[in-house]
């Protein structure tokens, strides 16, 4: 059972079946979602080996006793990628490629525009960045959510918030229906796109003149392998295990059509323009089961603190950096009371089975959630929005009486 598209699945398949012409590796389809409510089902015994980019998916499997504990040899493949383990330790369950988070751009258009090239998120909190800065709303981007929360875990929560609201200051807000990320860069709307490894690869590779580069502080996002207890094919399933964190069938991640990142750091010597996040060059120190558990949570603080009071936002930051710039020693002084203004934080860092938490986890399958959430959430902007109004108020009084 797999969520992978059909590309990735027939170039993994042809090979398996070539390398172990007596076994057929039949294929069902499966959301994460989906697949996960079936496999917790009694009767699972059609499903051997469970394969797919979902954490959560693996982690509630292993939490009910759903997963066998594999039969592979590890040499070779890392537990950890960076400080953080992408393996299940216990050995229930194997990554079998990363996807990272990072900023595409196009090396020319950032040097025409007189924009020197990010290398961690901070670098765009920047005047210099208004209006040059594609980025995904997590409420409606998927893979946007884990991007929020990697860097509210890396540099805590009010200042992680805060460093995304001064980023959003200076964006373009994308959702869904809408062009990618990395098309806003190429139709010239942004200068730089917040976007993951193999959107980006995806562009380069139809001609877009685009470069990607991983931020010193990124978070990468596994896809996993595992067997089930119920397994009736057990010898052959390990089988396709091995051989899918093999030399080879990591190998075939380098596929023009896949473009995905192996965990076997072996296989990168094949292909040495790609950007290896095994080479100890980039920091990665993630929580994923927080942030699974607030995942619904920080995209209803997102939506309160940026998506629905984005203008006031725009507006108060860029005239406060407007003023900031030829500002004396008194206007100063005001401009730092302003920021203060603007950074205040009414969201505290919830624990993991905080009640709003819970209720905002289950927003989309229980209505009556759905309403407490968005009670919150409707008080949480409405804060927001007095916060950047007496901002704003501030900020005008400044300009009069300078």
């Amino acid at each position: 059972m797999t969520s992978y598209p059909q590309p990735v699945v027939m170039v993994m398949q042809q090979a398996f079946e070539d390398a172990h012409p007596g076994i057929e590796l039949n294929i069902l389809w499966r959301r994460p979602h989906d697949a996960l409510s079936v496999l917790l089902q009694e009767k699972s015994s059609d499903v051997d080996v469970i394969w797919m980019p979902s954490v959560r998916t693996f982690l509630s499997l292993k939490a009910q006793g759903k997963l066998a504990k594999l039969q592979q040899n590890r040499e070779g493949l890392p537990i950890l990628l960076g400080e953080t383990a992408i393996s299940d330790p216990e050995g229930y369950f194997l990554a079998t490629e990363v996807a990272g988070y990072g900023l595409f751009f196009e090396p020319e258009k950032l040097q025409q525009a007189g924009l020197a090239t990010p290398n961690q998120w901070q670098d765009l909190l920047t005047a210099e960045w208004q209006n040059n800065i594609a980025l995904p709303i997590p409420s409606e981007v998927s893979f946007a959510n884990m991007l929020v929360d990697q860097l509210l875990q890396a540099e805590g929560w009010k200042t992680g918030w805060n460093q995304w609201q001064q980023i959003a200051a200076n964006s373009h807000l994308l959702g869904s229906g809408g062009m990618f990320t990395t098309e806003a860069v190429l139709a010239g709307q942004a200068k730089v796109a917040f976007t993951m490894d193999f959107f980006a690869a995806s562009s380069i590779a139809n001609g877009a003149k685009g470069q990607f580069l991983y931020p010193k502080q990124t978070a990468f996002n596994p896809a996993h392998i595992g067997i089930l207890t119920s397994s009736t094919e057990t010898q052959a399933a390990n089988t396709f295990v091995k051989f899918i964190v093999s030399e080879q069938g990591q190998s075939l991640l380098l596929h023009p059509d896949l473009r995905k990142l192996p965990v076997r750091p072996s296989v990168y010597s094949q292909a040495p323009k790609m950007q290896n996040p095994f080479a100890g060059n980039i920091r990665h120190q993630y929580d994923y089961s927080l942030g699974l558990q607030r995942r619904e949570f920080n995209a209803v603080v997102f939506d309160a603190a940026i998506t629905l009071t984005h203008e006031k936002l725009k507006q108060a930051w860029q005239q406060w950096h407007q003023l900031s710039q030829n500002a004396n020693t008194p206007q100063q002084a005001v401009l730092d009371d302003i920021k203060a203004v603007l950074q205040q934080w009414p969201a505290n860092e919830p624990e993991r089975d905080d009640a709003i938490v819970q209720a905002c986890a289950q927003r989309h399958d229980d209505a009556s959630k759905q309403q407490q959430c968005d009670a919150y959430q409707a008080e949480l902007a409405h804060a927001f929005a007095i916060q950047y109004d007496k901002a704003l108020q501030m900020l005008a009084q400044l300009i009069t009486d300078p």
